[in-house]
């Protein structure tokens, strides 16, 4: 810690921020997805690659990997709270239950179709069926902000195949994280749990995200409208269309919000950012649901940006580049073509589709965030060794920059 030097770090958030800004810029004009211009950013000026070669009063700006800076952690995961806080802000809870059936369906067979796969592939090519176990989890969770990131760009965000794949994504993420504590458990005692416990464990923790959506939707519309009644300072200030120049207590109570709503996802075993997003659905049918989004709209333009240079930032190229080929190119194809059936063949049976069930699948296919903690995780724990991590995080890359790609190549239905 007596290394640590916060200067340095500001200096680093600070190009990240520029950096990913500029590339987006740039990928809007020549009609790409501008996220994929933020996660570039974060390949290219990141720690692996030019930010490595920086150097301010003697010290280098970036001492190591983005992920052993808790700073540079911390923002990626407030980036991802709030960006999936004002997601769930789009969608009230009466629509995600007309769309619970199909969100549930597709998201589940999104988990188990590209698990198999991952697994079976890895062990093709040569993996242990303990590496092989991690890469199937990995491959499971799609990158829900990718997908809502991409969704916005093209203004496609209300469609009715859009709803779908957002609520999937959530599933999917919920259930990715099972599959991640049962592979932790096999990694850990080398015996195989027995169908009834996986689905014991997999039940418990859907349970647990419906509970926690349930009472958010019960609980924070009382919170705001108890709290509006005792304050009546419950609205933005007079700045509101601007940027604030100082706080009201709407403001300062969202902050709380997409935090708090954050850790109690983490202590109950869920991923932070499922947490938020319950958060913003329970308050999209609120009276205060307008005034809450302009705000979070403007501390979007902080953190989105840092978040998904961040996902760039972790791709060390010169890993990729080492690794064999074949197995690459099979586990890469097996996991867009997991999702493309997985998520694409229930879309069809629930929408009559093609185009719509086509769009599910692609938009599905991004990996992104969960797929890199999930990586993460099995590198540290000694499930994957370095090669299986790069190989892992080079299909989670590509399959984050095609999926946005594919997504505004494909027509939209309407």
């Amino acid at each position: 810690m007596s290394d640590f030097n916060p200067i340095t770090t500001i200096l680093a958030i600070s190009l990240l921020i520029v950096t990913a800004k500029i590339f987006a810029l740039i990928f809007k004009r020549i009609k790409l997805p501008e996220v994929i211009g933020e996660i570039l950013a974060g390949v290219i000026f990141g720690p692996f690659a030019i930010g490595g070669l920086i150097i301010l009063a003697g010290e280098p700006l970036f001492t190591g990997p983005v992920n052993e800076n808790f700073v540079l952690e911390t923002f990626f995961e407030i980036g991802g709270m709030i960006l999936l806080f004002s997601a769930g802000l789009e969608f009230t809870f009466k629509q995600f239950r007309k769309a619970g059936l199909p969100a549930f369906v597709i998201g589940t067979a999104g988990v188990i179709i590209p698990f198999l796969l991952g697994y079976y592939g890895s062990v093709y090519v040569g993996f242990s069926s303990t590496e092989s176990l991690l890469i199937g989890a990995a491959l499971t969770a799609t990158s829900i902000a990718i997908t809502i990131r991409t969704l916005e760009e093209l203004d496609q965000l209300k469609n009715v195949e859009s709803e779908i794949m957002i609520y999937a994504a959530v599933v999917d993420d919920v259930l990715g994280l099972t599959v991640l504590g049962v592979v932790l458990a096999i990694g850990s005692t080398g015996v195989i749990p027995g169908i009834a416990s996986i689905l014991s464990t997999t039940v418990f923790t859907l349970s647990l995200w419906i509970g926690l959506l349930l009472g958010s939707v019960y609980f924070l519309p009382k919170l705001l409208n108890f709290i509006a009644s005792r304050t009546g300072d419950l609205d933005l200030t007079k700045d509101t269309e601007r940027f604030p120049s100082s706080p009201s207590t709407l403001e300062t109570l969202t902050i709380f919000i997409i935090f708090l709503w954050g850790a109690i996802a983490y202590y109950m075993g869920l991923s932070p950012i499922v947490g938020t997003f319950a958060a913003g659905m329970a308050i999209a049918g609120s009276q205060f649901k307008h005034k809450i989004e302009i705000f979070t709209n403007h501390i979007r333009i902080i953190f989105a940006p840092i978040f998904f240079a961040y996902v760039g930032a972790q791709i060390n190229l010169a890993e990729i580049v080492g690794i064999d080929l074949f197995a690459f190119v099979l586990i890469l194809t097996l996991a867009m073509v997991g999702k493309l059936l997985g998520c694409g063949i229930p879309g069809y049976i629930f929408l009559r589709n093609r185009i719509q069930a086509q769009r599910i699948g692609i938009g599905m296919s991004s990996r992104g965030e969960v797929g890199i903690v999930i990586a993460g995780i099995g590198y540290s724990s000694g499930l994957i060794d370095s090669y299986s991590y790069a190989l892992l995080m080079g299909v989670i890359m590509v399959t984050t920059v095609i999926s946005p790609i594919l997504l505004r190549l494909t027509p939209d239905p309407t």
